[in-house]
């Protein structure tokens, strides 16, 4: 009996290993295979009186997975594949609501090396920071500033910033203390790059508890999937922006939560903008029974925050700052109770500190132009005016925005509002040292409610196909692509690159 036994342990073992071996040769097989270059969208810069044009959904560039997808799949049972595959992750490790912590969040430093942390706690003592380094298992502690939080009753503000972090380096964190409790035990990594050249993210109003489409509960579903699906297909962002509108009511604690317990946003720094859902007024806190209090700052810490200018009145958010390799990126408060100008004073300053960057990106929640006609109508236009002005003036690149729930791209705008239009601005062209600014404004990364797309000059690319989207911005020393995805099939909705060339890219 034992022989035999035996003797069918070992024809068993013969033929899983026979099996193996041929599922690793025909792995090996396919992902030596070339992938096609993902099909561009089309788009024509359209004169003022042209009906909206909503752009169609094109093939994208296939991520990697642990098995390639057959060779024969068809784009309809591809993006069918990537659809059935866009799940929410709540237990590949622990939720933060499993600990006394809240609203833990992780965002980009001033550089690269430094990540900062802001977190509630039901304890008064300051907390810490407990950061390894999983290599090496060497650790560090690095400890909180801490106060009584003004808006989340019988809690602590903590903000801390670790630094001197290196690329390609794997490490994992926890935030809290003994007597107030941790957090569990996070994983990060700087994404290892050549040069200069590296990742970013873009999408906006998640707006989490916005009601209008779908119940609460399936907006922070669906805007867990987004995360989760670009923290696994772009593993090589350095951080990811989100344009403003991070929550439906500046005081819900419950919509913080929605928001931020996404295990996806613990390894990715996250640049967070204000948007008008997220600061205070005196009329809407008393109508909803909240405190007038510093919500935006209260639940982010980032950095070279401005003391004087950008601030809302009841917040303390301000403008800021930070550098990635070659790049610059200004953050602005348009929902500031300041003159906009102002704000101008404050960017020649941050300019004028970082001359020697190649590429200038300016963030701020409201669009300077909306591809929703309703928003259009509402448009400030000091803002626009300012921020035509400051592209110009301060040689910015690209501006970024959100508040429209859809999205779109603009031609370059010249510094008294004129439009270049010799340029080439189909979906997946190249402008060369081009003139002017351009403007694209993210769709809504969540799904909690669609703008009705209409087109407008000096836009050249807008639209909505009622599904979350994100924005991948590719940089190098010479060039910005940029790359507009359905995030729900992976599907690219959009894309474009500024090229530098010769002395301008320089």
């Amino acid at each position: 009996m034992k022989k035999r036994k035996a003797g069918g342990r070992a024809i068993f073992t013969s033929a899983v290993l026979l099996v193996l071996v041929a599922a690793t040769a025909w792995t090996l097989k396919v992902k030596g295979q070339k992938k096609e270059a993902p099909a561009a969208v089309q788009a024509e810069l359209p004169e003022p009186a042209e009906e909206p044009k909503v752009q169609e959904p094109q093939q994208a560039e296939q991520p990697e997975e642990p098995m390639e997808p057959p060779a024969d799949e068809s784009e309809e049972e591809r993006a069918a594949r990537e659809r059935e595959a866009f799940v929410t992750d709540y237990t590949s490790k622990p939720l933060l609501e499993t600990t006394p912590i809240k609203c833990l969040t992780m965002q980009a430093g001033t550089t690269a090396a430094e990540v900062r942390f802001n977190w509630m706690s039901p304890d008064g003592q300051p907390g810490k920071v407990v950061w390894n380094n999983a290599e090496t298992q060497e650790s560090r502690t690095v400890d909180a500033q801490c106060q009584p939080s003004s808006t989340m009753q019988g809690y602590y503000v903590n903000k801390a910033e670790v630094t001197d972090l290196e690329p390609g380096v794997a490490y994992t964190y926890r935030v809290g203390n003994d007597s107030g409790g941790w957090s569990p035990e996070y994983e990060y990594q700087i994404p290892k790059t050549e040069g200069n050249d590296f990742t970013f993210l873009f999408v906006s109003d998640a707006q989490i508890g916005q009601s209008e489409k779908d119940p609460m509960e399936v907006t922070v579903d669906t805007w867990d999937k987004v995360v989760t699906r670009l923290a696994k297909y772009v593993p090589e962002a350095m951080f990811m922006i989100h344009g403003g509108d991070q929550v439906a009511e500046f005081g819900d604690a419950g919509q913080y939560d929605g928001f931020l317990n996404h295990l996806g946003l613990y390894q990715i720094p996250l640049v967070p903008v204000v948007g008008n859902h997220d600061i205070a007024t005196e009329e809407g806190a008393e109508e909803k029974g909240f405190p007038v209090g510093p919500y935006f700052y209260e639940h982010f810490n980032v950095p070279n925050r401005s003391e004087a200018y950008g601030m809302s009145k009841f917040d303390q958010d301000g403008d800021y700052w930070f550098v990635r390799k070659n790049t610059l990126f200004v953050v602005l408060n348009s929902s500031t109770q300041q003159f906009i100008n102002e704000h101008e004073e404050e960017v020649d300053r941050f300019i004028a500190a970082h001359p020697e960057v190649t590429w200038r990106v300016l963030i701020q929640h409201y669009p300077a132009y909306s591809g929703v006609e309703h928003n259009r109508e509402k448009i400030n236009s000091g803002i626009t005016k300012s921020m035509i002005r400051m592209g110009k003036n301060f040689d910015f690149d690209l501006i970024l925005a959100g508040h429209d729930h859809v999205y779109s791209r603009s031609a370059f705008v010249a510094k008294n509002g004129d439009i270049y239009r010799d340029y080439d601005y189909a979906s997946g062209s190249t402008a060369v040292n081009p003139e002017g600014v351009m403007f694209v404004t993210a769709g809504t990364a969540s799904g909690c409610m669609y703008g009705l797309p209409a087109l407008a000059d000096p836009l050249v690319v807008v639209g909505e196909n009622q599904v979350p989207t994100a924005v991948k911005i590719d940089v190098t020393d010479t060039e910005m692509h940029i790359t507009a995805y359905e995030v729900d099939s992976w599907t690219i909705f959009d894309e474009y690159t500024i090229r530098k060339e010769g002395e301008e890219g320089e």
